[in-house]
C-alpha cells in the first residue's frame, strides 16, 4: 500500500490572554521540521489543497495556513475550511487526522499555574472542543461528529470518537480517532470544514500558552 499524505497547514495557533501570534510549522512529503525527518512512499495518487485566498493555486505538499486567533479566552470560538482535491492517479480513500504542540510564553506569566504545558500537550488539546466537522464532496456532506452523511448513510468510520469518555469531542480524540475510508477527492473537489471552542471550563493551567495544530490529509491508494 502506498499512502501519500498532505500534511497541510498549521491551522489555528490557539492562545489564552497576554499571547501574540503562533508560530508556524510546515511539513511536505519528505521535509524536516524542527528537528523530524518526515518520509513518504511516492504513489500515483497527487493530493493538494487549495489557497484559501481564491488565486487559484494548489499547494502540492506544503499547505496554507488556515486561520490564526490570539488572545483566545474559554468560550471563545474559531472555524476555517480547507478544499482538497487529487490531480494524480485514483485513490481509494481520504483519512483525515492531527498532531499539536504546545509552546509555553516568555517570560511565565504569573498566573499561568502550569509552567510545563509544552510537555504534555494533550491537556490544552483536551480543551479545544470541535464543535462542527464535516467532509463534504459533490453534494455529499458527511457529519464527523455524528458518522451519518446527508442521504441516510452512516460509517463508524466517519465519526471521532470520544477517546477519554470527557464528554467531549476535541482535538485529542481526533488525533486519536482519525476519520478514515471517507470519499476520495478523485473528480471532484472536498471540502474539510471544523469549528473549535476553547472550553469554559479551561482553568489558569494555559494562561499564555500557545497551540500549534497540523491538520493531516492523507490519500490512501491500494
Amino acid at each position: 500500500m502506498d499512502k501519500k499524505i498532505l500534511a497541510s497547514i498549521l491551522i489555528i495557533a490557539v492562545a489564552s490572554a497576554l499571547v501574540g501570534a503562533g508560530t508556524v510549522s510546515y511539513f511536505s512529503d519528505t521535509e524536516t521540521s524542527k528537528g523530524n525527518t518526515f518520509t513518504v512512499a511516492i504513489g500515483q495518487t497527487d493530493l493538494k489543497i487549495e489557497d484559501p485566498s481564491g488565486s487559484g493555486y494548489w499547494y502540492d505538499g506544503i499547505g496554507p495556513r488556515w486561520t490564526t486567533l490570539s488572545d483566545m479566552k474559554p468560550g471563545y470560538t474559531t472555524s476555517g475550511s480547507v478544499n482538497l482535491k487529487n490531480f494524480g492517479g485514483p485513490g481509494e480513500h481520504i483519512e483525515i487526522t492531527c498532531n499539536y504542540t504546545v509552546i509555553e510564553e516568555e517570560p511565565q506569566t504569573e498566573s499561568d499555574t502550569d509552567s510545563n504545558t509544552n510537555e504534555h500537550p494533550d491537556h490544552m488539546a483536551q480543551q479545544m472542543i470541535i464543535t462542527e466537522c464535516t467532509y463534504s464532496i459533490d453534494g455529499y456532506i458527511i457529519n464527523c461528529l455524528t458518522g451519518k452523511d446527508n442521504i441516510g448513510g452512516s460509517s463508524n468510520d466517519w465519526k471521532i470518537e470520544d477517546q477519554d469518555s470527557d464528554g467531549k469531542i476535541t482535538l485529542y480524540d481526533l488525533k486519536n480517532d482519525p476519520l478514515t475510508n471517507l470519499p476520495p477527492c478523485n473528480t471532484a473537489i472536498a471540502t474539510f470544514y471544523m469549528a473549535l471552542k476553547f472550553s469554559e471550563d479551561a482553568n489558569n493551567d494555559f494562561q499564555g500558552d500557545t497551540l500549534d495544530l497540523t491538520m493531516i490529509f492523507s490519500i490512501i491508494e491500494y
